[in-house]
């Protein structure tokens, strides 16, 4: 029966949102602002403008509302502050303590593949550590990097080891993460998608803004773990320049609706509370739930905006990477052979840190010509303290050696944690007459003499020479001399052929054509290393480069073919401009309408290594153009490798499986070119090829039209681009630029190439005819620490933060689980295992001047050592 017309009946109440497993759970409403140290203007007045606008704001909010929260993404904020507003620690601590004001881990938010990776690590030391130290009882476990969209393979175990366990990042698929690192090290990671992208559900009336939360969460089911997912999830209100301001009326409006508003149809509705990420974190990780799981690296999409854009700053960062923790050991050493830590430079070395980790991943933005040059200045500064303090350690250790009394002593020091060989050039003033280089049996080694620098005083009898140093000592050093006496004979079997630009030696058959390497054929392998059929070895070209450096929000923007050049076309002549027993050069320069380009290549005899030196001379800056050198390599169709910080990725198979997701749909394994750090490796079943490199971005594969399937190494030399600010600046680096690659080709794979990658960045040291001390006691040879199993890498040597201990630091870089032994110059009294920050000490079993560790694959360990007050040592 059909009720009568018109008839309306009782109408059923409305139906409650359906929240699903959120249904009376709880929301964390996070409070931030993200801050680039610029982009938005200068350092200077962003600085100014953070203190006025947002920590001041923050700290009064803080004051004035009791459970008010807010979430400052670095310890560089912290720092600023303290110094502006010194009297204002007591209220930081007591907010940072209610576990309301949060300070993100680390001490800035880098380029994370950029850095090396002890920088990495010293991260953590000026994030954390630095804060417990400056904010008693304080502490922080949340790292933030929202912004930049790539991920270090190794990240997660430096900061897990470095005990903090979560990190906020962004520009990646919306979702909770439990991120690992090679070893499965993990740490729990969180994206909104992008930080700005839930300011959205902040908009509107308290209805509205249900509607909009509920219908987001609804359609992020995929993005929760699958096992015992959480009841809970995190809203960033979140953008650049943030203003913190009061949500209290939102948050008490809600909850009243959330307790059950019936007419509403909101009592299912989750409750929504103030909070800190880590306290967020905290709550997710105590429902016991499962993360979906990341591994691996995620190429840096932004690279062009620090190597290729700002080469000069980036060369200093890169040098600095080494030069630092040189100086650290050599420093540490100085210190122990006194007995007297005293003189050791700890507040040189702190501000030498600070320097070099500055430097964000804002470079450019609004008045970006002040950011670069502010960013600059802080590498140099950091590379040069690096610099002075070796140079002032180096020669307090060569003038306590007991050398021989004939001839001049030439000290050579290798910081590596391997015996190292390879080539010395040295400046010295032998005396009168013909002398040869020897070692300290009296040996003579291969030298010879090269062109005088333009600083050099022939008159004064200054002679520039090249020596070959052989099986100088792991982390330590060996002396030679020049003596008296005639030049020996030639040491290395080598025929050069300079009307024909050809050279041979035990190693290597070489042919130069007019713009590079022709043939390169390997003795020992037997077979071509190069394929030349497009690319000479070591050719240089240019295309069009129309780019941001950081605007590449999808994928790398690309160069084109527009105004294609190689130096092939041009067919430049070489000659030859200096040959010897040790290595023999050809050189050749191109007057080109924008600059002058000279290379030379110096083919060594030996060792098995050929350097290739590229100068771009008076480069006119004009925009859109990019440089790069190809080195393509005879593997078909080849795999591609190479360094990371503390690791090693091959292509293909060490990248995050898939896309990043949000905006990003190139799967990761495809993105190109990558951040390197010292080398590329290129091989196939039959030889491998190693690049080491003095930039910080290669390509791999051919990005002409009609492309070659075999790897075409190329470093990413130059390139003229623009800020993606509107108001940003060009990087257009008018001037003169100057890059360095060693090359050695080798059996498959890159495991039998890194040594050379790496230690082609790390050139020996050598001091000569240092005067001596009063009492000199150290041999003529010696090494100052080692580790047994070759596929570890010492990275750290130096004074513990506090006290007096010594930490070492080392990780595993071929993916084998060994137990090395770790051979130091002076007895140990106590050793003990602790984190990444030298916290948590665990006791250790030593033997005489021996402790052992079991690294595992890919592990990064810390190590930290009391000398013994016995036979010397600092008690």
């Amino acid at each position: 029966m059909h009720p009568p017309a018109g008839f309306k009946g009782r109408e059923d109440p409305p139906k409650p949102p359906d929240w699903g497993r959120f249904s009376n759970g709880l929301l964390h409403l996070l409070l931030s602002s993200h801050q680039d140290i610029a982009w938005m203007d200068s350092p200077q007045a962003c600085a100014d403008w953070r203190d006025r606008n947002l920590v001041t704001p923050a700290l009064d909010l803080l004051g004035r509302e009791k459970d008010f929260c807010f979430s400052m993404e670095d310890v560089l904020m912290l720092l600023e502050t303290l110094d502006r507003h010194p009297e204002r620690i007591d209220d930081i601590v007591r907010y940072t303590k209610q576990g309301r004001l949060e300070w993100g881990a680390t001490y800035t938010q880098p380029y994370e593949s950029l850095l090396s990776g002890e920088q990495l690590v010293r991260q953590t030391y000026l994030g954390r550590r630095l804060l417990k130290k400056l904010l008693p009882g304080c502490d922080s476990h949340a790292a933030f990097n929202p912004d930049v969209p790539g991920r270090a393979m190794q990240m997660p175990q430096i900061l897990r080891k470095a005990g903090i366990p979560y990190l906020l990042m962004s520009r990646h698929a919306e979702g909770l993460y439990q991120w690992v690192s090679p070893d499965g090290t993990g740490i729990f990671a969180f994206s909104p998608g992008h930080y700005y992208d839930h300011r959205i559900f902040m908009e509107g009336d308290v209805l509205q803004r249900m509607g909009k939360i509920r219908n987001h969460l609804e359609a992020l089911t995929g993005a929760f773990p699958t096992r015992n997912p959480p009841n809970r999830y995190a809203i960033l209100f979140d953008k650049d320049w943030e203003v913190p301001e009061s949500q209290m009326e939102f948050v008490n409006h809600w909850n009243a609706l959330a307790c059950g508003d019936a007419d509403a149809g909101t009592g299912s509705a989750p409750r929504i509370r103030y909070s800190t990420f880590e306290t967020f974190m905290d709550s997710v990780i105590q429902t016991g739930a499962e993360f979906k799981t990341l591994a691996g690296e995620r190429p840096n999409l932004w690279l062009y905006i620090h190597g290729p854009t700002h080469h000069w700053a980036i060369t200093a960062q890169r040098e600095a990477a080494a030069l630092l923790p040189a100086a650290e050991t050599f420093a540490t050493v100085d210190a122990l052979i006194a007995g007297d830590f005293r003189r050791y430079p700890s507040l040189e070395f702190e501000q030498a840190w600070k320097d070099v980790l500055y430097p964000d991943h804002g470079w450019g933005g609004y008045n970006g010509d002040i950011t670069d040059h502010v960013f600059r200045v802080r590498y140099e500064s950091a590379r040069d303290a690096g610099r002075r303090i070796l140079d002032r350690s180096l020669k307090s250790i060569a003038g306590r050696i007991r050398t021989q009394p004939q001839g001049l002593p030439m000290t050579v020091f290798n910081a590596l944690s391997w015996n190292h060989t390879d080539p010395v050039t040295c400046i010295l003033k032998p005396g009168p007459g013909p002398f040869r280089v020897a070692d300290g049996s009296g040996k003579s080694v291969p030298f010879q003499r090269i062109r005088d620098l333009s600083e050099e005083d022939p008159k004064a009898g200054n002679v520039r020479i090249l020596f070959m140093a052989e099986d100088v000592p792991a982390m330590g050093y060996k002396t030679f001399y020049a003596v008296p006496g005639p030049d020996p004979a030639a040491f290395a079997n080598a025929q050069v052929d300079t009307s024909a630009g050809t050279a041979e030696n035990q190693f290597y058959k070489v042919s130069l054509a007019p713009g590079g390497i022709r043939h390169l054929f390997d003795k020992s392998l037997g077979c071509e290393v190069l394929q030349t059929d497009k690319f000479l070895g070591g050719e240089l070209f240019t295309m069009q480069s129309v780019g941001n450096g950081a605007g590449e929000f999808n994928e790398v923007q690309q160069p084109s073919m527009e105004g294609f050049d190689k130096l092939s076309n041009h067919r430049p002549k070489w000659r030859c401009i200096e040959s010897g027993p040790v290595r023999t050069v050809f050189e050749f320069e191109l007057v080109l309408p924008y600059a002058v380009l000279r290379e030379q290549v110096s083919v060594y005899h030996p060792v098995k290594r050929i350097d290739f030196d590229v100068s771009l001379l008076w480069w006119d800056g004009r925009k859109y153009r990019e440089f790069r050198m190809a080195l393509p390599v005879g593997a078909s169709p080849g795999r591609v490798a190479y360094e990371v910080p503390m690791g090693v990725v091959e292509r293909g198979r060490d990248e995050i499986a898939g896309s990043a997701g949000w905006h990003f749909t190139q799967p990761n394994f495809e993105v190109r070119p990558r951040e390197v750090q010292n080398f590329i490796t290129a091989f196939d079943d039959r030889l491998a090829v190693t690049l080491s490199s003095s930039v910080s971005v290669c390509d791999f594969a051919d990005p002409t039209t009609d492309p070659v399937r075999y790897p075409v190494l190329q470093p990413v030399l130059l390139a003229s681009r623009k800020s993606c600010h509107g108001l940003g600046n060009w990087y257009l680096q008018p001037g003169d630029h100057h890059f360095h690659f060693s090359l050695t080709s080798h059996a498959p794979d890159w495991r039998n190439g890194w040594r050379f990658g790496i230690q082609s960045n790390r050139p020996l040291e050598v001091v000569a005819g240092t005067p001596k001390s009063k009492r000199p006691d150290l041999p003529e040879a010696m090494g100052f620490c080692s580790v047994s199993e070759p596929n570890v890498v010492v990275s750290a040597f130096k004074k513990a933060e506090d006290g007096n201990s010594i930490v070492l630091r080392a990780y595993d870089i071929e993916g084998r689980d060994t137990s090395p032994a770790f051979q130091v110059f002076f007895p140990i009294k106590r050793a003990e295992w602790t984190n990444l920050i030298e916290e948590e000490g665990r006791p250790l079993p030593s033997h005489g001047r021996a402790v052992a560790l079991p690294v595992g694959h890919h592990a990064i360990e810390t190590i930290k050592l009391d000398p013994s007050d016995e036979n010397g040592g600092v008690p």
